[in-house]
């Protein structure tokens, strides 16, 4: 299930500090955290069950390392920057930008996708976009043009984020758990999400990189 969302340009962090029921057992307090903000980095641009693979299985999971998913990453790699960093964003300098009113540099969605996935967007095909129909933007080879609209679902005004419950180092991977929260309504629990991830470092600063996540969601 994939659930669609309106943007709005909040915190992460004053949002994840909302709701907190304590740390997980070896864990920190400040470690829960980041990493419920790190999660809600996927489950606010609508990545709720996926995994890095970069070849198919019939798992019901999508494959963000196999190349006809490109235009998954670059998709996050825009909404993530339009959410979160907000200097990155341009306007269109076109005549008429039919493609959509902002544009942001290549460079940033695949700095992005790097980050936070360790896959490299520019190895890519990234021709391939250009004759996905499910893509909801324009690649012209240097910019990404899009219309914020084209990511909303008019049925739905909630952003979705992780609040982790659970974590356990095992060697070189963590599994984290937790649950999905409606922006709506901080206290109302939608699902609950397993995750694998791995510490890693970015600018010199500690980090994860996404492995695998996957939800349940609860009935409405």
């Amino acid at each position: 299930m994939r659930k669609l969302l309106i943007f709005r340009r909040v915190s992460l962090c004053a949002l994840c500090a909302l709701i907190f029921s304590g740390a997980a057992f070896g864990v920190g307090r400040q470690d829960m955290k980041r990493l419920g903000v790190f999660i809600s980095n996927f489950t606010e641009t609508g990545l709720f069950n996926f995994d890095i693979r970069a070849e198919n299985t019939d798992d019901g999971l999508l494959h963000l390392g196999m190349p006809e998913n490109v235009t998954e990453l670059a998709r996050f790699g825009i909404i993530h920057n339009y959410i979160n960093n907000e200097s990155r964003i341009r306007k269109c300098r076109d005549k008429n930008c039919e493609s959509g009113p902002l544009v942001i540099d290549k460079k940033f969605v695949a700095e992005s996708v790097s980050k936070y996935f360790g896959l490299e967007l520019e190895a890519m095909d990234l021709d391939a976009i250009v004759d996905d129909v499910t893509a909801e933007f324009l690649y012209d080879g240097r910019l990404f043009h899009f219309d914020p609209e084209s990511f909303t679902d008019p049925d739905n005004d909630a952003v979705y984020y992780a609040e982790v419950q659970d974590v356990d180092d095992a060697g070189r991977y963590t599994a984290v758990s937790g649950y999905v929260y409606d922006s709506m309504k901080t206290t109302r629990r939608r699902g609950n999400f397993s995750a694998m991830v791995i510490p890693s470092e970015w600018k010199g600063k500690s980090s994860w990189l996404i492995i695998r996540i996957t939800t349940d969601w609860e009935d409405d």
